[in-house]
């Protein structure tokens, strides 16, 4: 006899799953946050695994926190010796408790703790990756070779709006003795927004081709305010720029990746003013001393340029007073020579015209002549082409009933009507 086979309701079903999953422990779980939500007292992500160069996830999973819980865990996180947020593209480790969502039947995971060892290996091997490629691709010092100019007066700055950053920059360059021309491009200088909005400020501000050189500053922060800068894509964006970049990020302790491809990383806002400041003041002075220089030689030459001017003045005038002479005397030599050239020029081109006179006579009537020969021509060759004209001589024309000329008897049928025209008429005919 067989046995009964029992059914469930569907959610029966999914208690009965969900009751199994109580039972099993928690484990460890590392993957990539490709979903990051905080709403309400809850907070909603998702971690998946990708397969090297595939940006498409191999597998993913649900996860779920108390916010209350997620408080404790973030802390965690900050209270590393390197802090780091937790946020969308980190490689995370969570210790996972299985679940299921009875109401959708979805497989999700609570979130219990986080491993921060785990995150700041990844971290730090994230770094060390993303500075061997830029090194290998020759991007660490692309923009450290370019030529920076010697008075950099035209700045472009990026920073946040209304920040300490920009007043300490803006105050240090105004304390100084030249009349910087700076160009602000304002950018979110925290938060995941960082990276766009640093990069669509650097591509405004380089639509300004008297842009000499840019610098992007903020002040100090916590240490996860400032892992944005170490993105790959700013970092590329800073390498490539076609002008110098000035970096002036954090504290004197603080440095970003940002700060190694740039063309020179500065400790402060207030440093990288000063900076340009500094380069402004030098290019000033060697001027100054330069001009002061040539001062003195022209002085010097211009003494002994006025006695030689003075020499090369008296010689002038002797040899100005005998070219002139000679001038003279040449130029009533060829006057007179010119006279006669154009009597014999104006009296051989009036025999030309006359020549050419009769000749446009003669010709013109020779061409016409020819013109209407031509056409005479062309007239009798028109009138024997026609058809009438063939008529006249004894010929006749043969058309079928459509009207069409008869050139072959094959092409005729018994029965077929057909009509010919002779000079004095038409006649019709049908075919036996």
């Amino acid at each position: 006899m067989e046995p009964e086979i029992r059914s469930f309701t569907v959610k029966k079903f999914l208690m009965a799953i969900k009751n199994k999953l109580e039972s099993t422990p928690a484990v460890w779980v590392h993957g990539v946050i490709t979903q990051f939500t905080e709403k309400g007292n809850m907070v909603y992500m998702s971690i998946a695994d990708f397969n090297e160069g595939n940006v498409k996830p191999e597998a993913t999973i649900a996860l779920s926190c108390f916010a209350s819980k997620f408080m404790s865990i973030k802390l965690k996180a900050i209270s590393c010796p390197t802090p780091f947020e937790i946020k969308e593209q980190l490689k995370v480790c969570f210790l996972i408790k299985a679940d299921v969502y009875v109401p959708f039947g979805k497989l999700q995971g609570t979130i219990l703790d986080i491993d921060p060892v785990f995150t700041l290996g990844e971290l730090a091997l994230t770094r060390s990756a993303i500075l061997k490629r830029l090194a290998l691709e020759g991007l660490l010092d692309k923009n450290k070779n370019l030529e920076l100019a010697d008075v950099p007066m035209h700045v472009g700055l990026i920073t946040g709006e209304k920040t300490a950053a920009y007043k300490d920059f803006t105050t240090r360059l105004a304390a100084s003795p030249f009349n910087f021309n700076v160009s602000v491009a304002y950018a979110k200088m925290q938060g995941n927004e960082t990276e766009a909005s640093v990069i669509a400020a650097m591509d405004t501000l380089l639509k300004d081709s008297e842009i000499d050189v840019i610098c992007i500053v903020r002040g100090g922060g916590s240490k996860t305010d400032l892992n944005y800068f170490d993105s790959e894509a700013l970092c590329r964006a800073v390498a490539n720029c076609p002008v110098p970049v000035f970096t002036g990020i954090g504290h004197e302790i603080d440095k970003s990746l940002l700060d190694e491809v740039a063309y020179l990383s500065c400790i402060t806002p207030t440093d990288c003013a000063k900076r340009l400041v500094e380069r402004v003041t030098d290019s000033w002075t060697r001027m100054t001393n330069v001009a002061k220089e040539i001062a003195d030689q022209t002085k010097n030459m211009l003494v002994e340029h006025n006695k030689t001017l003075a020499q090369v003045a008296s010689q002038l005038q002797y040899n100005v007073s005998s070219r002139l002479q000679q001038e003279k005397t040449k130029h009533t030599l060829i006057s007179t020579s010119l006279q006669k050239d154009v009597q014999f020029i104006v009296k051989n081109e009036g025999a030309r015209l006359d020549r050419n006179q009769e000749g446009l006579y003669q010709g013109s009537r020779k061409i016409l002549d020819l013109a209407k020969s031509k056409f005479e021509l062309l007239q009798a060759r028109v009138k024997s082409a026609d058809p009438q004209t063939a008529l006249a001589k004894g010929f006749t024309l043969t058309l079928d009933q459509n009207g069409k000329f008869v050139r072959n008897a094959k092409e005729l049928k018994p029965g077929d009507i057909l009509q010919t025209k002779f000079r004095d008429g038409t006649v019709e005919s049908v075919v036996r």
